[in-house]
């Protein structure tokens, strides 16, 4: 695929050129195929997300108030 390096401008503001960005906690680039980033962002997502309550499933509270 052929780039084009010709500046975009918008209201006299050169708007910028990037090779990736987040959207909807999806990450998309403009060069990369390959989606190793984005998983390894889930992955990262997902153990953050456990972390932030590791005491709950780790503690001693009864299963009872575990669950919704």
């Amino acid at each position: 695929m052929m780039e084009n390096n010709t500046p975009i401008y918008i209201n006299n503001i050169q708007i910028e050129n990037i090779e990736s960005y987040i959207y909807m906690g999806q990450r998309y680039s403009t060069r990369d195929k390959n989606h190793d980033k984005a998983i390894q962002r889930r992955i990262t997502a997902g153990w953050t997300a456990f972390a932030k309550y590791r005491d709950i499933f780790k503690g001693n509270i009864g299963t009872c108030l575990k669950s919704d």
